[in-house]
């Protein structure tokens, strides 16, 4: 690997917990980059499994900084690893997830374009047992998203026009693809602990970071990160997913983060959430928390067709 001396420095932040199989695969996809960071800081978040000696084997010959720590949640983890490196741009990497050869280089052609980047992301594919072999997570934008949202510039890269109102609609910011700068990590306060076991803590952290006065978000087209789909995935149960979204934008709105222009449009996104997660809950067959599910909808979204299910599912009989 390279490190050019016109490059800014780099650090990469892994936290893992219970990653032992997983775990030398993702270090050895960031070690093979064209582009050498600054630092690699891996935090075992309290591991029970071997993780800590598949970490030390390969920490050993590569310099890896090594930080074993009480389970107290990824949020934290990465908070943690942050606080021990100060270099200009941070670099997230789950345990699990792999970087394709040129994520770094892609990542130093996209500073050259957007200079002024505060929060930037790549497009990602899936693989692992769960996978279904041509998942790109781009095509999951609404229809028109792009077109509307973002502004292209040469080579793939694009840069959200309205960063917090664009990702109310869909959010392509998945924490191995994600690098942001330093500066405007403290500024907008950093990983929180009280988030570091909801179920999407990463997109709370995204949502927090969009809603700075004048951010610039910039993305990759180009898929340079690879998501491991498995059956210990938080994200294996949608239903919870959903219901995480509206969770954190009620948070958000209750502490005054949203910016005061889009808090209609984040009530109304709200809203339309948790009506979501009731109707995936229920084609989920999640019978055991439909019932509550539907207490927790606003009035205008208990449709009498959610009613009769809600009842139904509180009864014991599905559909």
């Amino acid at each position: 690997m390279t490190n050019p001396q016109s490059q800014l420095s780099m650090s990469v932040i892994i936290p893992t917990y219970n990653a032992a199989s997983h775990i030398g695969e993702t270090l050895l996809s960031i070690l093979n980059q064209g582009i050498e960071p600054n630092c690699i800081v891996v935090v075992n978040d309290g591991s029970t499994d071997s993780t800590e000696q598949a970490i030390l084997e390969t920490h050993e010959f590569h310099g890896i900084q090594y930080i074993s720590t009480p389970n107290r949640g990824q949020g934290a983890a990465r908070q943690l690893g942050i606080s021990k490196v100060s270099s200009d741009y941070i670099f997230l990497c789950d345990s699990d997830d792999i970087w394709t050869p040129n994520h770094l280089q892609r990542k130093s052609q996209l500073l050259e374009q957007f200079p002024e980047a505060d929060f930037t992301f790549s497009n990602c594919y899936s693989f692992g047992a769960s996978s279904d072999g041509s998942h790109n997570l781009l095509d999951e934008a609404p229809p028109g998203w792009a077109e509307h949202q973002c502004e292209f510039g040469q080579d793939g890269f694009y840069i959200i026009r309205q960063p917090y109102l664009a990702l109310l609609d869909f959010n392509p910011a998945y924490p191995s693809g994600v690098m942001f700068r330093r500066e405007s990590y403290q500024r907008m306060g950093g990983f929180l602990e009280k988030y570091s076991r909801w179920i999407g803590e990463d997109s709370e952290f995204t949502r927090r970071f969009a809603s700075l006065d004048d951010c610039v978000f910039v993305g990759d087209t180009q898929p340079t990160w690879g998501y491991r789909r498995h059956s210990s995935n938080y994200s294996a149960v949608q239903w919870k997913n959903i219901k995480a979204k509206a969770d954190i934008l009620e948070e958000h709105l209750r502490l005054g983060v949203v910016p005061p222009s889009y808090v209609g449009a984040t009530c109304a996104e709200r809203d339309a959430t948790r009506g979501a997660a009731f109707d995936q809950a229920c084609w989920e067959k999640a019978s055991g928390h439909v019932a509550d599910l539907f207490l927790e909808l606003p009035p205008a979204q208990r449709t009498a067709k959610r009613r009769a299910k809600a009842l139904l599912a509180k009864a014991g009989v599905f559909f």
